[in-house]
This record gives C-alpha cells, sequence and structure tokens, in this order.
C-alpha cells in the first residue's frame, strides 16, 4: 500500500514539474516561420539571392513551402537565438511540438532603431 502511496506522490511531482515548465514567451506579431533550428534560418537569410544552385533553390523552395504562420498569443518556449551575416537577430523556439524558426521580431517585437540626434536650439 505504502508503494503506491509513494509512486502516486511521485508522479504528482513529476506533472505538477513539467506544468512549471510552461513557455514564458508569446507571439506578438504574425510571421512566417520556417521549419528547423535558428541555424537553419540563418543559413536561409545569408544564401537567399546569393546561393543560386540548384540544390541550394530547392531547399529554399522547400523550406518556404513548409513554413507556417505564426499564431499572435500562441505560447512558446524558447531554444537557440543567432545573428545572420546581414545582422537580423533570428530565434528559434518550440511550436505545436515543431521546432520553428523565425526573425526575433516575432517573438520580442520590433527592434527599435535610434532617433536621429537633437539639433541644438537656436539661441
Amino acid at each position: 500500500m505504502k508503494r503506491t502511496v509513494v509512486a502516486a506522490t511521485a508522479f504528482a511531482a513529476l506533472v505538477a514539474l513539467v506544468g512549471m515548465a510552461a513557455p514564458a514567451q508569446t507571439i506578438l506579431y504574425s510571421f512566417a516561420a520556417l521549419p528547423g533550428s535558428v541555424d537553419t534560418c540563418r543559413w536561409f537569410n545569408d544564401y537567399l539571392n546569393t546561393d543560386r544552385s540548384i540544390d541550394a533553390m530547392t531547399r529554399q523552395t522547400d523550406l518556404l513551402y513548409n513554413s507556417i504562420a505564426l499564431p499572435p498569443g500562441a505560447p512558446v518556449a524558447l531554444g537557440a537565438s543567432a545573428t545572420s551575416a546581414r545582422g537580423s537577430a533570428l530565434v528559434d523556439f518550440r511550436l505545436g511540438g515543431k521546432t520553428v524558426c523565425a526573425g526575433s521580431e516575432a517573438i520580442y517585437g520590433p527592434t527599435p532603431s535610434p532617433s536621429e540626434s537633437a539639433s541644438p536650439l537656436p539661441t
């Protein structure tokens, strides 16, 4: 009898721990996400319009064909982040049991750009 109680308690604790590991971020904007890790997005961004080989174009077409629309407000579990050669911030995350990647703006919102320097007031 005690083994059953101990096993049930351990199972309840495990379920509670899994529940606490819920995603902490939500999708802010509707973007298209590519299937795969952040390395996939980095490769796609770095070689888009530069590598015209048949293999590269086939892979790019496959990624675009299998891209998904991100639903705003959906909870996600963030994974890795990276920066493309052009300076774009990229992240990957779990959505619906799949790892997908997109620009970080989908999660964090647009990156603020610095304002122009203020002009001195005339005296």
